[in-house]
C-alpha cells in the first residue's frame, strides 16, 4: 500500500503543479494581449489626437489663404466651412457602412 500511497501523493503533486503552470500561463498570455490591446488604444489615441489638431490647424490656413485669394475674410472662411460641412454630410450619409468597417477593423484587432 505504501507504493500506492506514494503514487497517488506524488501524482496529486504533480496534477496540482500542471494546474498551478497552467494557470499562470493563461494569466500571463492575458497579460500580454492586453498590454497590446492598451498600446494599440494609445497609439490610435494619439495619432486620431495628432489628426485633428492637423485637420484645425490646416483648416485655418486653408481659410487665411482662400481669404487672400477671394480678397474676403468671409468667403474665405465661409468655403472652408462648407468643405467641412460637406464631409460632415458624407460622413452622415454613409455612417452604417463606416460603422460596419469600423466595428470589423476593432473586431480583427481584438481577434489577431
Amino acid at each position: 500500500m505504501s507504493e500506492s500511497e506514494d503514487f497517488f501523493g506524488n501524482a496529486k503533486k504533480e496534477l496540482e503543479a500542471y494546474i498551478e503552470n497552467r494557470i499562470l500561463l493563461a494569466k500571463m498570455q492575458v497579460t500580454q494581449k492586453l498590454s497590446h490591446k492598451m498600446a494599440s488604444v494609445v497609439v490610435i489615441t494619439l495619432l486620431s489626437t495628432l489628426f485633428a489638431f492637423a485637420l484645425v490647424f490646416g483648416g485655418i490656413m486653408a481659410a487665411y489663404y482662400l481669404t487672400d485669394l477671394t480678397g474676403s475674410l468671409v468667403k474665405g472662411f465661409g468655403y472652408v466651412a462648407a468643405f467641412f460641412l460637406g464631409l460632415l454630410l458624407i460622413v452622415v450619409l454613409f455612417r452604417k457602412k463606416l460603422a460596419t468597417v469600423v466595428v470589423d477593423a476593432l473586431i480583427k484587432n481584438l481577434f489577431k
